[in-house]
């Protein structure tokens, strides 16, 4: 399963250490499915997180740490294609990271891009609802493997 995280759900996990954002980087980590990034999204972390809300909020190490394992242990993508336009332009780059890196999903808590509900064949969804997704694929995996 390849699967894009936007920057508000990697933000979450770092401010919320119990929440189902945390819960996706702990099976990131546990490879129950292939992150996909791209420049754009590791710049858009680092520039989100420097913001004095954020700042204030977290350790600047724990978000470079994050970039630094995004940018090794993803599956990135380097030069996206001029992709389709959302109607938050800056979001843009995420349908075209979905093509190039042939994600199945984007998980975001973003509104205007949950509305989308599809671009393609990649599916855009809230992280409890991938939380869901990845509990029913393990079990439908140990239920084969027995």
């Amino acid at each position: 399963m390849r699967i894009i995280l936007d920057t508000n759900a990697l933000l979450s996990a770092l401010l919320s250490p119990n929440g189902a954002t945390t819960a996706l980087l702990d099976a990131w980590e546990r490879e129950a499915f292939k992150l996909v990034t791209c420049e754009e999204l590791i710049a858009e972390l680092r520039d989100v997180a420097s913001r004095p809300l954020f700042r204030a909020r977290l350790r600047g190490s724990a978000v470079e740490l994050l970039a630094a394992g995004l940018q090794d242990f993803s599956s990135y993508c380097g030069d996206l294609a001029l992709g389709p336009v959302t109607s938050d332009r800056k979001d843009s780059y995420l349908l075209a990271l979905a093509e190039a890196g042939q994600a199945e999903f984007i998980v975001t808590g973003d509104k205007e891009l949950l509305s989308l509900k599809e671009h393609k064949s990649t599916r855009l969804i809230a992280p409890a609802a991938m939380i869901e997704l990845l509990k029913e694929s393990e079990s439908g995996k140990q239920v084969k493997e027995k």
